[in-house]
C-alpha cells in the first residue's frame, strides 16, 4: 500500500467514525422526548361527542355531530409526543371542528413541515383550514401556511413565532402565550413582531406557562404556572374558538 492509499484509508476511517458519532448523538437526542400523560391518553378514547382515529401518521378527532366545514391541523412542539395534545384537540372536536394532530418524524416538526398536505388531501369535505402549532410546531405550522396561503385561512401560534416573514400573509393569525413562559420569552416575541401577519391578535394568559398547552408533565427550563393546566387550556380553547368564528 503506497502513501496515498494509506492516507486515503485513514481519512475514510476518520470520516466513518465521525458519521457514527453524529448518528449516535442524533439518536440519543431524539430518543429523549416528552411523553403524553394519563389525561392525554384518556382523551384518545372515542366518546359520544367525538371519535378518534390514531394511525402512524395522524391522530384525527371527528365530531359526532354539528361537524363544521372548517378543520384544524395541529403541529406538536419539539420533542413532544403528538398524543400530548389530545386534550385540546378533543375539546375542539367537541365544539364541532375536525382536528388532526400530525405525528412528526423524530417528534420534530422540522422533518414534517408539509404533513398538512396529506391531511388536507384526505379531508375533501372540509373547505377551510386553520393550522396551529405549539412552540417549534408553531414555527413550522407558520412555514407551511406562508408557503400555502391558498389552503390556509388562519394560523394559531401557541408560544411560537414565525421563522420566515409572514407580515404580508393573506391569512389571519392568533398568538397565545402564558405570562410565565420561560421557554419563549417576551424578547423573543418583541424581536420577531415584524414577522407576524399584519392581522394578528395577541393574547397573554395570566399565570400560564409554556408546557401547559400540552399534557406531557413538566418541561425543563420552564416556570411553574400559577393557574392549573386545565384553566390554561380552557382559556386557550375559548380564544381559539372565538378566533375561528371570526374568520
Amino acid at each position: 500500500m503506497n502513501k496515498f492509499q494509506s492516507k486515503k484509508k485513514i481519512i475514510l476511517i476518520i470520516l466513518s467514525a465521525i458519521i457514527v458519532i453524529l448518528a449516535s448523538a442524533f439518536i440519543y437526542y431524539v430518543s429523549d422526548y416528552y411523553h403524553a400523560d394519563a389525561d392525554a391518553i384518556a382523551a384518545l378514547n372515542s366518546t359520544e361527542t367525538y371519535s378518534v382515529e390514531n394511525t402512524d401518521d395522524f391522530i384525527t378527532f371527528t365530531p359526532a355531530r354539528n361537524n363544521s366545514t372548517t378543520g384544524i391541523i395541529f403541529y406538536p412542539g419539539g420533542k413532544v409526543q403528538a398524543e400530548s395534545y389530545s386534550v385540546i384537540a378533543s375539546k375542539l372536536a367537541e365544539s364541532g371542528y375536525t382536528t388532526i394532530i400530525a405525528k412528526m418524524p423524530f417528534n420534530l416538526a422540522f422533518f414534517g413541515t408539509n404533513k398538512a398536505d396529506d391531511i388536507i388531501k384526505n379531508h375533501s369535505k372540509i373547505d377551510s383550514w386553520v393550522i396551529s402549532g405549539h412552540s417549534l410546531g408553531g414555527v413550522y405550522a407558520s412555514e407551511y401556511a406562508v408557503n400555502h396561503q391558498d389552503k390556509i385561512k388562519g394560523v394559531v401560534y401557541l408560544a411560537a413565532y414565525p421563522q420566515s416573514n409572514a407580515s404580508n400573509a393573506t391569512f389571519k393569525a392568533l398568538f397565545i402565550r402564558g405570562s410565565l413562559d420561560n421557554i419563549i420569552l417576551e424578547e423573543d416575541i418583541s424581536g420577531n413582531l415584524d414577522k407576524f401577519p399584519e392581522n394578528t391578535t395577541f393574547i397573554t394568559i395570566d399565570g400560564g406557562n409554556h408546557y401547559n398547552f400540552g399534557d406531557y408533565g413538566v418541561q425543563a427550563g420552564d416556570n411553574n404556572s400559577t393557574i392549573t393546566r386545565e384553566e390554561q387550556q380552557k382559556q386557550t380553547i375559548n380564544v381559539i374558538l372565538q378566533f375561528i368564528n371570526n374568520l
